[in-house]
């Protein structure tokens, strides 16, 4: 499930390292801390793991989808600022 590794050092010389995966709805860094009983979600539409939250794990919103969508509003709102100016 884990795709990256971490290494955090803090002021004091201390080291923590853990694995690491992207929620695929949201894009949220999540560290796998195994046995600690964090509860986190897997989309099977995506088929990819989910950071848990309620809204990730509630519906299927894929990360570069919603990134689409947003460009394509651009568009269309580019587009009708065109057509309005040639009036």
């Amino acid at each position: 499930m884990a795709e990256g590794y971490a290494v955090i050092t803090d002021p004091y010389g201390g080291v923590q390292e853990s694995s690491t995966f992207n929620c695929c709805h949201c894009q949220y860094l999540v560290h796998v801390h195994l046995g600690s009983g964090t509860q986190r979600g897997y989309c099977f539409l995506c088929d990819a793991p989910t950071c848990g939250k309620p809204r990730c794990n509630d519906n299927c919103a894929p990360f570069m989808k919603r990134i689409e969508a947003q460009e394509n509003r651009y568009r269309l709102h580019k587009a009708i600022e065109r057509g309005c100016d040639n009036s």
